[in-house]
């Protein structure tokens, strides 16, 4: 199977991955291309607000953006971890490069853990992210347990949209669900932690539907 061959969305798997993202190379572009090269490999992902960091264990004057994402799969891990990094190759990160890690870079995915939904909060309570990613962990931790999604804690960064078709124009000002439609562009639903569907995930096969 090609590593961004489409994964059919339905019926979800009874578990996915939670995902810690980052990109600081045109990072407000990269984060949006980042999701959407997610929603068309996973046909539906649950997303975090995106926050602006300053770089961590490494020297560069170019700011991150980084955010965190729900993936339904029942790919193994190693699988998983090959399906992100084919992701972060197709925007053009050179992870042959001996200063991979530490340089600037479009895209860096990477597996916090692997959770079922709806999640138990003992189970997400274990994972152990880093601290840049601790406000956008929370909430997909608040969107997988139904819990209220807790209020932004940082400097949120909006990234325009190309192929949205859902009247949201950009991600990140809100926790949002998005789902690649092949004819129309993407789906994208915000997530209030209210009103929304009970797992987070059927909200924008929902929304297609009212489309």
């Amino acid at each position: 199977m090609d590593a961004l061959s489409p994964i059919s969305p339905a019926p979800l798997p009874p578990t996915g991955y939670i995902l810690g993202i980052g990109t600081n190379v045109e990072p407000e572009l990269n984060a949006a291309r980042i999701a959407a090269h997610l929603a068309g490999v996973f046909g539906c992902v649950l997303l975090s607000r995106f926050y602006r960091t300053a770089p961590v264990g490494m020297t560069s004057p170019h700011p991150f953006v980084n955010y965190c994402a729900f993936v339904p799969s029942g790919l193994e891990p190693a699988r998983c971890k090959e399906v992100c990094v084919a992701i972060e190759l197709a925007l053009g990160r050179d992870r042959a490069h001996p200063a991979c890690k530490t340089r600037d870079r479009p895209a860096d995915i990477d597996l916090i853990g692997r959770v079922g939904h709806p999640a138990p909060a003992d189970g997400l309570d274990a994972l152990c992210p880093d601290l840049y990613l601790a406000a956008p962990f929370a909430e997909i931790a608040a969107l997988l347990t139904g819990r209220p999604v807790p209020p932004p804690q940082g400097d949120l960064c909006a990234a325009p949209l190309a192929d949205c078709r859902s009247g949201v124009a950009r991600l990140g000002e809100t926790p949002a669900t998005v789902h690649r439609d092949d004819g129309a562009g993407l789906v994208v639903v915000p997530e209030d932690g209210v009103h929304r569907h009970a797992d987070g995930l059927r909200s924008a096969f929902l929304a297609e539907q009212r489309l």
